[in-house]
C-alpha cells in the first residue's frame, strides 16, 4: 500500500497521474488494485465529479486525501499546568500549536515556576539557553521558534534577558605582577561572562585563587605547538624569576579533556593544570539534572582517569559514569549569576 505520508505532502487532493508517479507501477491492474486498497483504508476518497479515466476497471481522475484527525486530548492537562504568565487559554484553543512549541514552552514554564528570579539578572546567550532548557545551543539552533513562542505568549523579545558575546579580545588582564595566574577558558560565552563580572566588580578571586588574566582558548588555537609558551614570553614578558601559572577550564566532555591534554603537551615548559574548583562546581550543579547527550561519538580517551585524578581522586567514578553514559556538562552551567556568587 502507498505510504500515507507520501500522500499527505500533496495537500487536499491528488490526481490519478500523480498517484501513478508515486507508485511507479506500470501494470495498470496492479496499480488499480493498489489505489482501491488505499480507498478501502479510508486514506483516499474519489472525487466523483472529476469523472473516470475511461479505462477498465476505471479509476477516478481526482481523489481527496483524508488526513487523520489528530487527538490532542493528551496535551490538554499539560497546557493547564503551564505557568499562568503563559498564554494558556489560546493554547487550549490551539493544542496543535502547543505541540509545535512543546519543548520551548515547557522549559520556559518550568523556569517561570521555579527560577523566575534568575531572569532579573542577565546571562550570556548560551548560559541562559542551558539554564532554561539544559541545552546551551538551543537558542542558537531554534532562535526563530523561541521568538515565535515568546510573541505568542505576549512576551517581549528581550524577556529572556541575555546578552550576546562579541568577538573576544582574546585576553583580559586584571592585574600584572611577578606571580601571575592565567585562566584559560574554552568557550567564548563563559570567557565573556567572567570578564564582564571581573571588570564590573573589581573582584578576581575564585575558590581562593586570584585570577590575574583571562585567556580565551579559541578552540584548537590554544593547542598549537608552543602557542602558550610564545604568549607567555611575547605578551606577558615572561622572564627569569617570574612565575606564571596556567589553569584550564572547559566543557566536562571528551573533547574538553582532549583539549586540555593537547594544550599541556604542546607547551611542555609551562605549568598547566585544570582549574579543579570550577570542574568540581560543575559536577555539583549537575547533580539531579539530566545533562545533554554528547554529539561526540569517538571512543573514550585513555586520559579520562588522569584528568579526574587531577580534579581529586574521588571524582574518577563520577566522571567516568557521566562520560560513559554519553552525557556531558557544558561549562555554561557556571553562568553569570553562579559566578557572581563565588567571585570574591
Amino acid at each position: 500500500m502507498i505510504p500515507p505520508e507520501k500522500l499527505y505532502t500533496y495537500g487536499k487532493f491528488i490526481t490519478e497521474t500523480e498517484l501513478q508517479k508515486i507508485t511507479r507501477e506500470r501494470d495498470y491492474l496492479l496499480f488499480h488494485r493498489e489505489i482501491e486498497d488505499v480507498v478501502e483504508h479510508g486514506i483516499l476518497s474519489p472525487v466523483k465529479s472529476s469523472g473516470s479515466n475511461g479505462r477498465i476497471p476505471p479509476l477516478f481522475n481526482k481523489y481527496r486525501i483524508i488526513k487523520p484527525v489528530e487527538d490532542f486530548a493528551e496535551y490538554m492537562e499539560s497546557i493547564r499546568r503551564l505557568n499562568p504568565r503563559l498564554n494558556i487559554s489560546d493554547y487550549l484553543k490551539r493544542p496543535e500549536l502547543y505541540k509545535k512549541h512543546l519543548e520551548i514552552v515547557e522549559g520556559l514554564s518550568r523556569y517561570l515556576w521555579y527560577k523566575a528570579g534568575l531572569l532579573e539578572e542577565p546571562m550570556a546567550r548560551k548560559e541562559r539557553s542551558f539554564s532554561i532548557w539544559g541545552r546551551e545551543k538551543l537558542l542558537d539552533e531554534q532562535f526563530v521558534l523561541v521568538r515565535e513562542v515568546l510573541r505568542f505568549n505576549g512576551l517581549k523579545d528581550d524577556f529572556l534577558n541575555y546578552y550576546d558575546t562579541p568577538e573576544p579580545f582574546f585576553e583580559y588582564i586584571h592585574s600584572h605582577s611577578q606571580e601571575m595566574s592565567v585562566l584559560v577558558i574554552e568557550n567564548k560565552d563563559t570567557w565573556f561572562s567572567f570578564r564582564k563580572l571581573m571588570q564590573a566588580t573589581g573582584k578576581n578571586v575564585i575558590a581562593g585563587i586570584a585570577v590575574d588574566l583571562l585567556l580565551y582558548g579559541e578552540g584548537n588555537k590554544i593547542t598549537k605547538k608552543g602557542a602558550l609558551e610564545d604568549y607567555a614570553t611575547g605578551m606577558l614578558g615572561s622572564q627569569e624569576g617570574q612565575t606564571i601559572r596556567f589553569m584550564y577550564f572547559g566543557d566536562l566532555d571528551l573533547e574538553g579533556i582532549r583539549l586540555f591534554f593537547r594544550t599541556r603537551d604542546a607547551n611542555p615548559s609551562l605549568s598547566i593544570q585544570p582549574f579543579a574548583p570550577l570542574y568540581r562546581l560543575m559536577l555539583e550543579l549537575a547533580q539531579g539534572r539530566e545533562m545533554p547527550v554528547s554529539p561526540d561519538k569517538r571512543g573514550m580517551p585513555a586520559a579520562i582517569e588522569d584528568f579526574a585524578e587531577l580534579l581529586g581522586g574521588d571524582q574518577v567514578e563520577v566522571i567516568n559514569n557521566l562520560l560513559a553514559g554519553g552525557r556531558y556538562i557544558p561549562q555554561e552551567i557556571i553562568n553569570y549569576q553562579v559566578l557572581a556568587g563565588i567571585l570574591s
